[in-house]
């Protein structure tokens, strides 16, 4: 789900269920015409099919951070991910189609998420089944399965 998709009244209901938080990285430096930056849009959404659709009821997508400054970026990502447990996600997971920001992605994310457009395109069932193994590994070794 979207967090736009979630009401205020539903939140409590639905909590237990959506324990994931799923935090798209675009990874933006603002040097981008505007048909790159569409690209890059476009390519994170690719990535994030892999995720949202089959775990629908139980992820909830935040908006995506779109630019990451450098260094600076790092610490603002691991702040995000901080502030994301702090208000009640079990995991998150940072996702990214950005291969700039693939050595950036924040170590406090539970899962960390590189997906190549590039492999995706070529072969969107392999980069399918190794995202649905990351995510379902994620959440069986943290339940002790």
């Amino acid at each position: 789900m979207k967090f736009s998709e979630i009401a205020k009244d539903q939140w409590a209901e639905l909590q237990p269920y959506l324990d994931t938080c799923l935090l798209p990285i675009t990874g933006l430096t603002g040097s981008e015409s505007p048909w790159e930056a569409g690209d890059r849009l476009e390519e994170l959404r690719d990535a994030l099919d892999l995720i949202e659709i089959p775990y629908r009821g139980r992820v909830v997508t935040y908006p995506a951070v779109q630019y990451v400054p450098g260094q600076a970026g790092e610490r603002i990502l691991d702040d995000v991910c901080h502030a994301l447990k702090e208000a009640g996600f079990r995991y998150v997971v940072a996702i990214t189609a950005a291969a700039r920001v693939s050595g950036m992605l924040p170590a406090a994310a539970d899962l960390q998420l590189y997906v190549d457009p590039a492999s995706l395109q070529a072969s969107p069932d392999d980069a399918r089944r190794s995202v649905t193994a990351q995510i379902q590994s994620l959440w069986t070794r943290e339940n002790g399965a």
